[in-house]
């Protein structure tokens, strides 16, 4: 009795030390979105993909190979036409085994917020992760190459598969880099 106690209470530390944790990295990783483009896109019963909506096996996948970056939200200069500009993963759902996904540009022009939709909205059963990759050669499984000149962002299924995308001129072009 007393060693099922004693899992118990631990079991229950280990939650709350994670709970607290993950409401930390929720809370910083979007504070490099301005607030007008993050109200721009949660709309509509989308949210930004955040740590609380990540299976915990995938958390602890990312949190080691991405320290410090939001799964939701990549910075960078991904579009030709501007300095800087926001890939969102967007989740629209209650149940977390049955979510919608999708993944948008965000940049803005004369003040105003631009979206264009990267991914179009899907069915998911758990749902992919965003981050940014600087300039640089890239190759995909597919044998696939390019020399990419801007920032360019993943599109990740932890654990499973993930597509590179970039802009060549205004052209959206991807290439899978694992299956």
């Amino acid at each position: 009795m007393k060693m099922k106690l004693t899992n118990l209470i631990r079991g229950a530390v280990v939650a709350v030390l994670f709970s607290v944790s993950a409401h930390a990295g929720a809370e910083d990783c979007l504070s490099g979105l301005p607030d007008s483009l993050r109200s721009a896109v949660e709309q509509d019963q989308w949210k930004i993909l955040s740590p609380f909506d990540i299976p915990s096996a995938d958390w602890k996948l990312w949190k080691n190979a991405h320290q410090g970056q939001c799964p939701g939200v990549a910075v960078g200069n991904f579009f030709p036409k501007t300095d800087s500009s926001f890939i969102v993963a967007l989740i629209q759902g209650e149940d977390p085994k049955n979510l919608l996904e999708k993944v948008v540009l965000l940049t803005q022009k004369k003040g105003q917020p631009i979206i264009e939709i990267i991914v179009n909205p899907v069915q998911v059963t758990s749902p992919s992760l965003v981050w940014k990759l600087p300039p640089g050669h890239y190759a995909g499984v597919d044998g696939k190459r390019a020399m990419i000149s801007r920032d360019s962002f993943i599109f990740e299924k932890v654990a499973s598969s993930a597509t590179q995308y970039y802009y060549q001129g205004s052209k959206l072009q991807s290439f899978i880099i694992s299956n």
